[in-house]
């Protein structure tokens, strides 16, 4: 248990610029964070499936709903 905690306070002493701005600042990546996901899903299910223009006009599909 010890150990685990260690660990963790060492990589939050790494990380000590983007632990102090996650709390100074009221900024949020979410919303690239879920489009990228939603692209390497879509990526993922249609790998082998189609070519590029197949896989560019589901891309633009699933952009707009």
């Amino acid at each position: 248990m010890i150990k685990a905690i260690k660990s963790f306070a060492e990589g939050l002493k790494r990380d000590i610029d983007a632990v102090e701005n996650a709390v100074a600042y009221n900024y949020s990546n979410g919303f690239v964070e879920g489009t990228n996901r939603r692209l390497k899903m879509i990526k993922r299910t249609m790998y082998g499936c189609c070519r590029k223009q197949l896989l560019e006009a589901k891309l633009r599909y699933v952009g707009k709903s």
